[in-house]
């Protein structure tokens, strides 16, 4: 028993001599960094004050009532460690904040962290798919070859709010394609966000292209038709909505090959007794027009077929 005892008297004293290394580390790493604001801004200044606040009693504890040296070794320990926290984090030590009364910086750090506390929170309720909606918002922004400022202030506000990294918004970004902007939309509804989630962004696309008090019309036909993938998937259509299907008609064997390398897998049809390949269907007739002159523009015959059923 006595072997067993000195074993754990032992283990203890080794043990707050780990408590005191871990400590000093810990500070040491603080203290060379004090005069940083960023780095005293770090601190939790209120962990560091219920941490003295809770060891206190406990010194009295270890050292009046149970008369316990180890005990009161290591409550000693973490309330030095707790002060020297509340001194660095109030920014004391910060070379812009010298001149302050401790009671100013306290208060002032005690606010600060107050402000911060929910910061936590938003980040885990921040909606599904965030990244593609930042991606989204800024390929909007940029489709008509210009993004203004006022834009990209908004697009920097909704990535510092879900704690992401903001894409780079040159107000000279080259400009993005609406096909590109339509098949972004289309893998974030892959994702099967909420629907009350996809009624919100319906209206942060339209407020983002009326951010610059103009709305181009590359940004007007991007809002038509995905607004119309949003508002279909979120089921607010109860009645079948007319769509715009892009039709090529090869006029050649030639074509027809040509064709089969532009859109891989899809089989030809027979329309008015013509053969034709379906590029796909769209919700705003204008967007239809741009797919058709993209491949009119490859030299092949295409056309746009409006009032076909849903997809």
């Amino acid at each position: 028993m006595d072997l067993f005892l000195g074993l754990v008297e032992f283990l203890v004293a080794i043990g707050i001599i780990l408590h005191l290394i871990t400590n000093y580390l810990i500070i040491n790493k603080l203290w060379k960094r004090r005069m940083v604001r960023e780095v005293a801004e770090s601190v939790s200044i209120a962990a560091a004050l219920l941490g003295l606040f809770n060891s206190i009693p406990f010194l009295f504890l270890f050292m009046l009532i149970d008369h316990s040296a180890a005990g009161t070794a290591k409550t000693g320990i973490s309330i030095v460690t707790a002060v020297v926290f509340v001194l660095i984090g109030s920014g004391l030590f910060v070379a812009e904040l010298r001149g302050r009364g401790f009671r100013y910086l306290f208060m002032r750090a005690l606010n600060l962290e107050r402000k911060e506390s929910a910061d936590l929170i938003t980040q885990f309720v921040q909606p599904k798919g965030a990244e593609q909606i930042l991606r989204i918002l800024h390929q909007l922004a940029s489709v008509d070859g210009h993004i203004d400022e006022r834009e990209a202030a908004m697009i920097r506000d909704f990535a510092r709010e879900w704690r992401l990294a903001a894409p780079e918004a040159e107000p000279k970004a080259p400009s993005v394609d609406l096909i590109t902007l339509r098949k972004s939309v289309t893998d974030y509804l892959k994702l099967h966000p909420p629907t009350t989630q996809l009624a919100h962004l319906v209206d942060v696309l339209r407020v983002l292209c009326e951010a610059d008090a103009r709305v181009t019309w590359q940004e007007s036909v991007a809002l038509e038709e995905v607004g119309g993938m949003l508002q279909q998937y979120i089921g607010e259509d109860e009645e079948t909505v007319p769509l715009h299907e892009v039709l090529i008609v090869p006029q050649s064997e030639r074509q027809i090959e040509a064709v089969r390398t532009l859109l891989p897998g899809r089989e030809e049809k027979m329309l008015r007794g013509g053969r034709v390949f379906s590029v796909g269907q769209f919700f705003s007739p204008r967007y239809a027009e741009f797919v058709c002159q993209k491949y009119i523009g490859l030299g092949l015959f295409s056309t746009v077929h409006s009032g076909v059923g849903p997809k």
